[in-house]
Formats: structure tokens, sequence, C-alpha cells
């Protein structure tokens, strides 16, 4: 049975409501980046010197920008409004002393502080970010159950309930990030509480094109009737477009997976080939389109995830979240018939 989600009332109503925010002001004001290369970029300036701006975005997080990549930088104050501070006024070094220095503004007799103004504002970029969000999915999956000796596949088609999140620290040349999701399916034929997931990733830069990373995984998967699996990868990457707008990236390597089964007490325990890639895109301010796949495993024996959506920002730092997800498992095969699972996910997602 194919899946079409915009077919049920529910999903249209998500998707026209999506759209219809999309198109609306936020009425909160932020800091905006303007480059050379005309990408824009909106958020909050954390900190900067004469050769960074530290920046915190909705979309891709904290980043550090190179001011000779910037043109212009727009400053919100509370009296004079949006006031446009040329990158040479930015870049030029700090005093030796804390006092910040008045920026001359465009208007005669106007002048702006540095964003350094705010006491309650942090003086140093954060190492840790991170996010956490509660989404409902319409699922289309097959259930396999056996009976005896008699393998039953039934198509079903449901609601189930995610709650998610990560926690991410961002050094110098390590990155370490910690990711969670917890599933609950009230019409699941196997299990309520069918699914748990927590991972490990580690990232080491060698340059800002070339990393390495390295992933521990554990989860069990009721309806891929998993009792437990356990994931250890190393892998060697590429950034092919690492912008503040656009980022791209692929990685390559092995593991080692092991897994046990529900049904019949199996267990299997061998080395595999795994590859991550991974898009995002800040189309405008406030919408950002992204798009992740993982495959794990060879062309006959494997199981891959791909996920595409799109993020709407409601406010700052809050979010609305529209995704379509696809997991295919050719391990789980009974009667030559491999597990798949549908979903089209809506979320609400606060980043800090």
């Amino acid at each position: 049975m194919l899946f079409d989600p915009l077919k049920t009332d529910m999903t249209k109503k998500l998707f026209y409501l999506l759209i219809a925010l999309s198109t609306s002001a936020t009425g909160f004001a932020e800091d905006t980046i303007v480059f050379k290369n005309g990408d824009v970029l909106t958020g909050t300036i954390l900190k900067q010197d004469a050769e960074h701006v530290y920046f915190k975005s909705g979309s891709f997080g904290s980043v550090g920008l190179n001011t000779s990549d910037i043109t212009e930088i727009r400053i919100e104050t509370p009296t004079l409004g949006e006031v446009a501070v040329p990158v040479d006024a930015i870049a030029a070094p700090e005093p030796t002393n804390s006092t910040p220095v008045a920026v001359a503004a465009p208007a005669p007799t106007a002048s702006v502080l540095p964003p350094q103004q705010d006491p309650q504002q942090p003086t140093e970029k954060s190492k840790w970010s991170g996010q956490a969000g509660m989404a409902v999915a319409i699922r289309n999956s097959n259930t396999l159950r056996r009976t005896g000796d008699t393998t039953v596949e039934q198509d079903q088609q449901f609601e189930s309930y995610r709650v998610y999140g990560n926690v991410d620290w961002d050094g110098e040349k390590n990155d370490l990030k910690w990711d969670w999701t917890y599933r609950y399916s009230s019409t699941d034929l196997r299990k309520d509480d069918d699914y748990f997931n927590v991972t490990q990733n580690y990232q080491h830069d060698f340059t800002q094109q070339y990393y390495a990373s390295a992933k521990t995984m554990y989860q069990r998967d009721f309806r891929r009737g998993i009792q437990s699996e356990h994931l250890q990868t190393a892998e060697l990457g590429i950034n092919w477009f690492d912008q503040p707008t656009v980022r791209l990236s692929t990685s390559l390597g092995g593991g080692y997976h092991q897994y046990d089964r529900i049904q019949g007490n199996y267990s299997d325990a061998q080395g595999k080939f795994i590859i991550d890639e991974s898009f995002r895109w800040q189309v405008i301010n406030s919408l950002s389109l992204f798009q992740k796949y993982t495959h794990l495993g060879d062309f006959e024996k494997y199981h891959f995830v791909f996920t595409s959506g799109l993020e709407n920002k409601l406010m700052r730092d809050v979010f609305l979240r529209l995704e379509y997800r696809l997991d295919r498992d050719t391990e789980v095969n009974y009667n030559d018939s491999a597990y798949y699972d549908k979903a089209l996910l809506t979320s609400v997602l606060y980043k800090f």
C-alpha cells in the first residue's frame, strides 16, 4: 500500500498551517549579518573582535564568522530601531579597556553601541547548544508477526508520538553531540513503548573542509523486532559547502554492528559499511530546508533512514518543523518481505 500523507484531513491542516506561519512576521527584533555574496543571516551577535563576529542563528546554532566576508551588520536598538553598521567599524581593533565604543550610524546625529551593551548577554561564544522537541507522526508501516510456523505481514496506518532532542559541545577542533529519541505508539501491535535511541557523535576537524567522526549508538525498536541494537563506527568526511546559509557534508566509513531480535532469540554481530550525508539550506530568514541520509550495510542487506523537511521560525528560538521520514531494513526479512516505515512528522522545536 502506497502512503500518501496528504490524503488525510489532519495532514492537510498541518501543511496549510505551516505555509501560513512561514509568511507571517514574528515581531521579535534580531541582528542581521549581510555577506559580500548577498547572503543574509539573522540571529543574535554574541561577541565581536577585529577578525571575527560570533553569532547565534536559529538555523545553525552558534557560529564564528570572518569579518572579511561581511559587508554590513544591522543592529536593533531601542531608540533608533534598526541601524546599519559598516563592517570597517565592526572590524576596528577593540580598545584595551572594557568600555564599549560608540559606532557612528548613518543618521547625522545618531550613534549605536556595539552588541556588548547588554550586561546580561554572554561576552564569550558559548560552547554549548542544543534543542528539544515534541512531534506527532502519521505513519504507514508493515508489522511482521509470527504465530507458530506461520508469519503474517500486516500493513498499518496509525499515529505515534515522539519526543527528541540533543546537546552539542563545540570546541575549536573537536565536537561532541548527544542525541536521544523516544517514540510511543498507542496502536502498535507489538508494544506501546516501541522505540528508544541514544547516540553519541564525536567529530574532529583536520581543516575547515575535512574531518573524522565516530558514532556510538544504542537503540531498541520493537516494530523491527529488535530487543537491543549496538553500533560503533569510524568515518572520514568532507564539507562540500560550509557557508552561513548552505551546508552539505558526506562521510564514509565502517563499523561494528550487533543486535538481538525478539523472535527466536536470534543475535547477529558483524562489521558493516556506513555512509552519512547531511544538507541544510536557509532559504529565507525564517525558513530552512534540511535533508539527511544514513545507509548501514551493503546493497543487499542494509538499513537506511532518509529524512527531508523544513523548519519555520515561529518566534525567537521556537520553530515549527515538518518532516518526511522513510525507514527501510532488509535484514528484518520474513518470506522475502523487508521492513518499511513511512512517516510524516509535525513538531514544535525549541533551540538553545
